[in-house]
């Protein structure tokens, strides 16, 4: 009879974002994710598998809440366009601070391991479609209510709003001022005139 886990998979999933997200894939080591998740080798590997297993977890993980979050603000009823400009917005919020110094785990991990490796490729890429469909339609729906120049392709501008923000991100590891945020905010915004 298995013996039942003396720990919490969520909490220890949680520890292993945190850790990835600090230090990266190759600057966390397995001692580290043992520490800070507080497992043994046995319990790792029984609930986990290997640490690039963990890590593609880990980045799951962080897309699900990531979705959850862009999905409640995109599919909210009324104004697309106002729906679009909160989900900027709301980004760009996240690119000051702190918190925007800190960076995006999934934009680190698409620059640290992509290159080289198949399986982080394949998530971004796979995120990345996920994502511009995402918005795309809500694009779409702006565009049918008139709100949207209809004149533009939906996935065009779609593709342009997040890799827009995916600079922003970037940006705001340098710990831009909220002013140079909201100016850059500003002019991303006019492709929704």
């Amino acid at each position: 009879m298995a013996r039942p886990k003396e720990f919490d998979p969520e909490q220890a999933m949680k520890e292993a974002m945190e850790a990835f997200w600090e230090r990266g894939y190759h600057g966390t080591s397995v001692s580290d994710l043992l520490s800070e998740m507080n497992l043994n080798r046995g319990s790792l590997y029984g609930t986990f598998g290997d640490k690039k297993s963990l890590f593609l977890a880990a980045l799951a993980e962080y897309e699900r809440q990531g979705r959850s979050a862009v999905a409640a603000i995109l599919e909210q009823p009324g104004s697309a366009k106002a729906a679009l400009r909160e989900f900027v917005l709301t980004a760009a919020t996240a690119c000051t601070g702190e918190g925007g110094q800190r960076g995006c785990l999934g934009l680190k991990a698409a620059m640290e391991m992509a290159p080289q490796d198949q399986d982080v490729a394949n998530w971004v890429r796979t995120i990345t479609r996920e994502r511009e469909q995402m918005v795309a339609k809500v694009v779409r729906r702006g565009q049918s209510a008139g709100e949207i120049n209809e004149n533009v392709d939906a996935r065009a501008v779609a593709r342009y709003l997040l890799t827009s923000l995916a600079g922003l991100k970037v940006m705001g590891v340098s710990a831009p001022t909220e002013r140079e945020v909201r100016e850059v905010v500003s002019l991303i915004l006019r492709v929704l005139d």
